[in-house]
């Protein structure tokens, strides 16, 4: 009869680590989907996000691209000043 018991109590905590298991993984499986959704959605600034200030370029400031550039810009245009 003391056999079946400790068989018994095997089986339970058999279950019982599984169940912590299974626990653990979901919860680290969770954990891991939070930080993929928050770099995915992280923002970068892009080329056209600059500000005036940051441009790198020097030349007269295209209201079009709202940038300043050097006039080459083929679909801008550029009046002559007299």
């Amino acid at each position: 009869m003391l056999e079946m018991m400790k068989g018994n109590t095997t089986m339970r905590i058999g279950q019982l680590l599984l169940k912590l298991g299974g626990i653990a993984a979901g919860l680290v499986f969770a954990l891991l989907g939070t930080l993929r959704d928050s770099f995915a959605a992280a923002d970068t600034t892009e080329e056209s996000d600059r500000s005036i200030q940051d441009s790198d370029l020097i030349g007269d400031y295209n209201f079009r691209t709202q940038q300043f550039d050097s006039g080459t810009d083929p679909a801008g245009w550029y009046e002559d000043e007299p």
